[in-house]
């Protein structure tokens, strides 16, 4: 996906220059970092790399990893790479994003041609998977309001909700303009009191049981990484 609107777009949508590790040395950094103690093992956009994250993931485990492996995507999945994952066993927690419940913002925003159904079909098969999320396991499902574009969201609810009645939502209301939202004035600015309020009202009305919701004005300039500071999400 091409969001303009990436929080991480110098490293999903520049040139930047970082480390490549092996298959042993991503083995030997997983199992590291469960000895840390470290809660899970957090794949973020893992979907390029899944032929070799299957194996890897799967020799982690006989290797003594206990904690959850969480796949962290933007929904926007082919659905055989999905079951092929979901073959083998190697993910606790599946933590997709749906954004789009309207197709033309799809492709305006996010060069991300048929999303809501793609992103949906996937999403099912998640949640087919692994279930409900219960403590170490199951499906969390991210929604980012837009602003201005509050049908969207409510359509992106009603998709979320109808997967179950126990489904975990996590609502997102840190929308910040970065990137390249200075082209799309409509949603160059950030989320108004008014549309918040709109989008609680379609949560209570769709009785959504379990989740986090941000609360309106929490400060989001801590959400804007840095990919070139030693630690991104510091504050300096």
């Amino acid at each position: 996906m091409k969001c303009v609107f990436c929080q991480n777009w110098q490293i999903s949508q520049e040139k930047f220059s970082c480390d490549t590790v092996s298959e042993v040395e991503l083995l030997k950094i997983i199992l590291g970092l469960q000895k840390e103690g470290v809660e899970n093992i957090n794949l973020v956009s893992p979907t390029t790399w899944a032929f070799w994250l299957k194996d890897i993931l799967l020799e982690a485990k006989k290797n003594g990893l206990t904690i959850p492996i969480v796949w962290n995507s933007n929904g926007y999945e082919d659905i055989r790479i999905v079951r092929e994952i979901g073959e083998i066993g190697a993910v606790d927690i599946f933590l997709p994003d749906y954004k789009y419940s309207d197709n033309k913002l799809a492709v305006e925003y996010s060069s991300a041609s048929n999303y809501p159904k793609i992103a949906g079909e996937a999403i099912l098969e998640m949640h087919r998977q692994v279930g409900d999320f219960r403590g170490n396991r199951g499906l969390i499902v991210r929604h980012l309001v837009l602003p201005g574009q509050i049908e969207n969201t409510i359509g992106c609810l009603k998709f979320i909700r109808s997967i179950s009645p126990k489904i975990h939502l996590s609502l997102m209301t840190q929308y910040n303009p970065l990137f390249m939202v200075k082209n799309y004035p409509e949603i160059n600015r950030t989320l108004a009191k008014e549309e918040y309020d709109k989008v609680m009202e379609a949560v209570e009305d769709l009785k959504f049981e379990n989740g986090w919701v941000q609360e309106f004005g929490e400060p989001v300039m801590c959400f804007n990484p840095d990919f070139t500071r030693t630690n991104p999400f510091s504050a300096g």
